[in-house]
């Protein structure tokens, strides 16, 4: 008789879950040294006195109107609180909308959440003070989660004129159609803002741990995607990769009615190396002179540093001599005065 073999079926293993457990670029946790948990105490102490400080420069800044009202000098260079107020108040239809997409809780560690909340403020801060201030939507936080956790570290942010969607994330609170997420990975290019767009950000900051994920999590959702001209404006010695204000900043700018080249440089970083590309044979020959100009500059820098090394190591030299001197003179004395009381000791006997 033939026996029958039940042969075991292999089960398809689940999808990996993201999280900081199986990030590549993360290590388990370890227990706390003493040098952590003093830290931890400092900024505790500094977190409760963050009330005290704030209500001390307010009364030196009444102090300074004050002063200079009594001078007859201008009390402030730019637009009141008031002003701000109502021009975000009155924002028209076809104004820029952005949203910030904070559906990464559990993706971040506590200071890359507290920096994503930061740049938050730094986001909020540049639409309030543009003259034309878009609408700004801060999309998939968790309540009660890590990033609410740190809102809640800023004084007044629930009076922020932010649209705050807790537990509801881009997908939810716009229609796809009128989505577009900005992705450096993306083949599309953002030539021209369209009006009635919603213009998705990523909250993300990972240090290029997750990298790609926006883009993926975009196009699994059927989401249109773009990324910023910059390639096609500037020419940048590192990679085309912008902060999450930066990019918002850019964007602003751009809605404000600045070309893409000057939104560019007056944007980005100094450390990018960014330049307007040539548009003629003239403008590339001024840019190799100003290469040039730069390289000279940059290698008498570098004679200078050469020449201070060299003092330096001059200078060094010479106070080991001194201090050799003063050694060998110190040991001499001490010597004369060994052979002193030894004379001393033996006339005495």
């Amino acid at each position: 008789m033939e026996t029958a073999v039940n042969a075991e079926v292999p089960v398809p293993a689940s999808p990996a879950v993201l999280s900081l457990s199986n990030c590549p670029g993360t290590t388990p946790g370890q227990p706390q040294s003493k040098n952590q948990l003093k830290k931890q105490r400092k900024l505790a102490e500094y977190t409760e006195l963050r009330k005290l400080r704030r209500e001390r420069e307010r009364e030196r800044k009444k102090q300074k109107r004050r002063e200079a009202k009594e001078l007859g000098l201008p009390i402030r260079t730019g637009p009141s609180r008031k002003e701000l107020k109502k021009r975000q108040v009155i924002t028209a239809d076809s104004a820029l909308s952005v949203a910030i997409d904070l559906d990464y809780d559990d993706l971040m560690q506590e200071r890359d959440i507290a920096k994503c909340v930061k740049q938050c403020l730094r986001i909020y801060t540049i639409n309030r003070r543009s003259p034309h201030p878009g609408k700004l939507h801060f999309t998939g936080i968790r309540s009660n989660g890590h990033i609410h956790e740190s809102f809640r570290k800023n004084d007044g942010w629930e009076n922020w004129h932010v649209a705050y969607h807790f537990d509801r994330t881009h997908l939810q609170v716009f229609e796809s159609q009128q989505l577009v997420y900005l992705t450096c990975e993306s083949d599309q290019v953002l030539d021209k803002l369209q009006p009635g767009i919603t213009y998705v950000i990523g909250g993300l900051v990972d240090h290029n741990h997750w990298k790609g994920l926006c883009h993926q999590r975009a196009t699994e959702a059927g989401l249109t995607t773009a990324r910023l001209p910059l390639s096609e404006h500037v020419d940048m010695k590192t990679r085309s990769v912008l902060s999450t204000y930066h990019v918002f900043e850019l964007l602003s700018k751009v809605a404000a009615g600045q070309d893409w080249t000057k939104a560019i440089l007056d944007t980005i970083p100094l450390r990018k190396g960014a330049k307007a590309k040539a548009t003629n044979g003239k403008e590339a020959e001024d840019d190799q002179e100003v290469e040039e100009e730069l390289e000279s500059v940059e290698e008498k820098l570098e004679q200078l540093e050469k020449q201070e090394e060299q003092v330096e190591v001059k200078e060094q030299l010479e106070k080991q001599e001194e201090q050799l001197e003063k050694k060998e003179e110190e040991e001499q004395v001490d010597t004369k005065t060994h052979q002193r009381k030894d004379r001393e000791s033996l006339t005495l006997s």
